[in-house]
């Protein structure tokens, strides 16, 4: 028989037989995890869809690019002069400026080749080059040029990623010193480099990137031709062929504070021309509500980069003074570099597009050279939004040159009136769009609504009026939705296509009449849910982000709290990671219209800042049509002192 313990020895085996229900409940725990886990895909943290756009809004400002990706709309020095001696060019062939061998970042690289033959040397200049007005083409410019230098004062230093495909090739890295004696500094050209050369040395490279810098201190850089260069030489590589790999090429020169526009997607690496033609593509109708989102969240100091970035593109257009803005700018710098005037306007607006390696020429898109009225109608409303809360008399000018802009070129006479969608292609012979969209209209009565009540000008409230004729003939009352528009005669309702939009925007956009626009939303419940989400029209082949978030902003506006609450939340989980929001659920996803060469109008699955700038408005509940406006007091705290925001 054992002796009876005593309470103070009980103790010990009370406590053992916790800690083992206790670890035995954190390893079921641990189990029921894991077996989840295999059923649920893992979710990373969130950043805030306000926080993405800051992202996307500072990816090219944070230091000055030479190369961060192909064709980044954040490269500078696109021109390439060849360094060699005569008859050694084929020593030093073309670097291959897309490569994906193991970028450091993002989807390429510069992959960069020298063939050793006897005693030869050789390499490649980053010049910023010239392009001169009537000129087809740019040109190399080695110091022949007046004013055509990129100013990079305040940078102290530029760095660069560097690995040898197999070790230990020897290449020297250097910059500026063009038109310059690349010895003693002294000059020989009449307008070159405002500093001589500085370089890295011949350096011994490594089978891993590594980061290499070359210190700038003291350097007058307020005038750079050259910005980045290599050369190599047979025989300190042993008379070997080598091959290395450049990224990453940048100084360290912030500019934060100008004023600029968003991509409008983040592009991946693809053989589809989305990823081409989209790559540095900023939509005005985009940035548009990139302000009105960052106003919506208190960021006065973005919103106004973004207004002034509108105001200077519509002074400063390559051919127009007319007062219009194009569907589309360039992301990255706002005006075309110093020695750069191909219309004979010097800093003119950079207007997006890509070059054709294979033609050696410059592509440009028709879509986004044009003008449509509901994308100026957008800018109109962002420009008054930022006017009523922090002033400014140059927004509110601006808008109403945008205005008569419409009026003079797009004011339509046909059926009962309304407003023609505007242009496509190129200066100096754009093609007229003759047929007419509801949702341009709906823009257009905002806007134009906006415009009496601030100036008290009848002839904003007239032409609102003309806009609203039309949109009220384009409500089907037997079905309760919005039409599409016309056709190209003005009068012929388009009936193929319903789509998402126009339903979420009449409720809130429209202050007058006695259409029940809350039908709009029910039609769009009806025949255009997908999941959880909608469609961009009826044929519900995906999920389209962008109207669903304006789904969500609408029920807001209409009082509907647990549909706006459950879309949020669908919305959130459909976050990457970034706190961007894709413009579709799925790879691809059709709207049902068609592009003017045939083409049908698609959105991919990208990171999308028109989608996640109107989620953003949504969760605050923002009607971006009235933000700032005497009819809504969402932005009451930014009106209090907007003067502090904006710093």
């Amino acid at each position: 028989m054992k002796p009876r313990s005593s309470s103070s020895d009980r103790r010990p085996r009370r406590l053992s037989a916790f800690l083992i229900r206790l670890m035995c409940l954190v390893l079921l725990t641990c189990l029921a995890q894991a077996v989840f886990a295999e059923n649920s895909p893992v979710r990373l943290p969130t950043k805030s869809a306000v926080e993405y756009l800051a992202k996307v809004m500072d990816q090219y400002h944070h230091q000055l690019y030479v190369y961060s990706d192909f064709i980044s709309a954040g490269n500078h020095f696109l021109e390439r002069g060849l360094m060699c001696n005569p008859n050694d060019e084929d020593s030093v062939p073309p670097m291959d400026e897309n490569c994906t061998q193991q970028p450091y970042a993002g989807s390429s690289c510069i992959k960069c080749t020298f063939i050793a033959n006897k005693s030869n040397w050789g390499g490649w200049f980053f010049l910023n080059g010239a392009f001169l007005p009537r000129a087809k083409a740019p040109i190399l410019n080695w110091g022949d040029v007046p004013q055509a230098g990129i100013n990079l004062k305040g940078a102290t230093a530029l760095s660069f990623w560097a690995r040898g495909e197999k070790g230990d090739e020897r290449v020297k890295f250097f910059c500026f010193g063009t038109g310059r004696d690349s010895f003693s500094g002294k000059t020989r050209k009449p307008f070159p480099d405002s500093a001589s050369q500085s370089s890295s040395g011949y350096v011994k490279l490594t089978k891993e990137w590594k980061k290499y810098t070359i210190n700038l201190a003291g350097k007058n850089l307020t005038n750079t031709l050259l910005g980045f260069a290599w050369q190599t030489k047979s025989t300190i590589n042993g008379h070997k062929d080598i091959v290395f790999f450049l990224d990453e090429i940048s100084y360290d020169k912030t500019r934060l504070n100008e004023p600029r526009f968003l991509s409008s997607y983040q592009t991946i690496k693809s053989d589809d021309e989305f990823d081409l033609i989209l790559r540095n593509t900023a939509y005005t109708y985009d940035n548009a509500l990139a302000l009105l989102a960052f106003m919506g969240n208190g960021d006065l100091r973005r919103a106004k980069l973004i207004a002034d970035a509108l105001l200077y593109a519509q002074k400063n257009d390559r051919f127009y003074s007319d007062g219009r803005i194009r569907n589309a700018y360039q992301s990255g710098d706002l005006t075309l570099p110093a020695g750069w005037a191909p219309s004979g306007k010097k800093g003119a607006v950079r207007i997006p597009g890509w070059w054709d390696f294979n033609k050696h020429t410059w592509l440009e898109d028709r879509t986004s050279t044009g003008t449509y009225a509901g994308n100026v109608a957008w800018a109109m409303l962002a420009l008054l939004s930022y006017y009523e809360v922090a002033g400014g008399e140059e927004y509110l000018a601006s808008a109403q040159r945008m205005g008569e802009w419409v009026e003079r070129h797009c004011r339509d006479e046909r059926g009962v009136g309304g407003y023609t969608a505007g242009y496509e292609g190129w200066e100096p012979s754009m093609v007229k769009l003759t047929y007419k969209a509801t949702e341009h209209n709906i823009d257009l009565v905002a806007v134009f609504q906006r415009l009496h009540r601030i100036t008290g000008q009848a002839l904003w409230q007239t032409r609102a009026h003309h806009a609203q004729k039309f949109v009220n003939s384009m409500w089907d009352s037997a079905e309760g939705k919005f039409w599409t528009g016309t056709g190209d005669d003005g009068e012929t309702i388009f009936k193929d296509v319903i789509p998402l939009d126009a339903q979420a925007w009449g409720l809130m956009a429209l202050r007058s009449g006695d259409l029940p626009l809350s039908k709009g939303l029910q039609y769009a419940e009806s025949k255009m849910a997908v999941g959880k989400g909608y469609d961009f029209n009826q044929d519900s082949d995906g999920v389209w982000f962008e109207g669903t978030a304006q789904m969500a902003a609408a029920f807001a506006f209409n009082g509907q709290n647990e549909k706006h609450h459950s879309l949020m939340g669908f919305l959130k989980a459909s976050q990457d990671a970034s706190g961007g929001l894709y413009a579709s659920d799925r790879e691809v996803i059709t709207t049902g219209f068609h592009l003017k060469e045939g083409d049908p109008w698609l959105y991919y699955k990208r990171l999308h800042v028109g989608a996640t700038a109107w989620m953003a408005l949504a969760e605050k509940t923002h009607n971006p049509f009235w933000m700032g406006s005497d009819l809504d007091d969402s932005l009451a705290f930014l009106k209090k002192d907007s003067r502090l925001a904006t710093k």
